[in-house]
């Protein structure tokens, strides 16, 4: 099996230069000079983005997109939060085509807000191609320590990040068929760019009423990083990670993941409350032990709500130590097959259904 793509070739990009008409060309200018305000600079992707199953991994539309902004900020900011939308579903193998807008420049805080396209490489003129995912992030500096406080953690967190290389990969869809169809086809669990690891809390969860069941994964990046881009690129991974799974924090308490019929984000948003160095993932060393528990970051993830054929996902990012590093709230489109009394439209397949037929 090849290794795993690192997550500096996931981010991988390459700056273009904007012609009229609209066309986008190769520019050899520097990729880390800050925009004016008003301004826009165009990036494209140039690495493989993760594909779970049919369409692209929408952590990767965050990740990058915050990637492709910072480019446009000077180092002495950091991403403190992003909001993202899913407007269209991504296509693998197709580059993405990153339009980054300066909003705002101040002195501590600046905005920049992000559309994503992905033309087909005949089109000519592709940055009037339809915009599929559209981001504002928000980027500060480091300020003095001020008023400190954050909610407890769980009181189970150091167990979850023991031993984290035992722990089973995260299933690239955490549903049981899917977990069923791929032990009968032989296929193995598998990860890129982001090693994510699946922390069993199914016991834990069977004392808890339902929107208190909470899905646990820890993870860190794959390969290490520049040290000039250390911290962004660690705040990236975070952010790439956070949109793992989620959905399925709402449909598993009630036992339906395998009853989906349509499933998407449609808006996700990552708020840090810890400065930089907290947030950065240590390169390791030739012969380093990289099963050390202080390495890894855990993702909890609990289904707040669930209701007209959408579920609210809210998580939150802790270092092993137990700081809150990050909170993160997600509207997602969840469209399940419910047996209410009435009669059921069996039109539209669901996943186990769909995955029996390929069997």
């Amino acid at each position: 099996m090849a290794p795993p793509v690192t997550f500096v070739e996931s981010m991988a990009l390459q700056e273009v230069m904007i012609s009229s008409p609209p066309d986008i060309k190769p520019t050899s200018s520097n990729i880390n000079d800050a925009a004016p305000t008003g301004g826009r600079r165009v990036f494209k992707s140039t690495g493989p983005a993760f594909v779970p199953i049919y369409g692209v991994y929408g952590g990767h539309l965050l990740g990058q997109s915050a990637y492709a902004a910072y480019k446009t900020v000077d180092k002495s900011f950091y991403c403190h939060s992003i909001t993202g939308h899913f407007l269209v579903g991504g296509k693998p193998k197709i580059p993405f085509i990153y339009t980054v807008e300066t909003l705002r420049q101040g002195k501590t805080y600046c905005t920049r807000n992000v559309q994503v396209r992905q033309p087909s490489p005949t089109d000519p003129r592709p940055l009037d191609s339809e915009v599929i995912f559209i981001a504002t992030v928000s980027f500060k500096t480091v300020e003095p320590r001020g008023l400190e406080s954050q909610v407890p953690p769980p009181k189970e967190l150091k167990q979850w990040v023991l031993n984290p290389r035992g722990r089973e990969i995260a299933p690239a869809v955490d549903v049981p068929s899917w977990l069923e169809f791929t032990k009968r086809k032989g296929m193995r669990s598998f990860y890129t760019a982001v090693d994510l690891r699946k922390v069993d809390v199914e016991e834990e969860n069977r004392s808890r009423p339902l929107h208190e069941h909470r899905k646990v994964q820890i993870y860190k990046p794959v390969g290490s990083f520049p040290s000039e881009e250390q911290s962004c690129l660690s705040i990236c991974t975070h952010i790439y990670a956070s949109d793992r799974n989620g959905m399925f924090a709402v449909t598993g308490p009630h036992n339906a993941s395998d009853n989906i019929i349509h499933t998407g984000s449609l808006s996700h948003t990552l708020i840090f409350h810890a400065n930089p160095d907290k947030l950065i993932f240590s390169n390791t060393s030739e012969g380093e032990e990289e099963d050390n528990p202080s390495s890894w970051t855990i993702l909890e993830q609990l289904g707040d709500s669930a209701s007209e054929g959408r579920g609210l996902i809210r998580s939150r990012i802790w270092s092993a130590d137990g700081t809150l590093l990050a909170s993160v709230m997600q509207d997602a489109l969840i469209r399940v097959r419910v047996d209410n009394g009435e009669k059921v439209d069996r039109r539209k397949p669901t996943f186990s259904e769909s995955l029996k037929s390929m069997l």
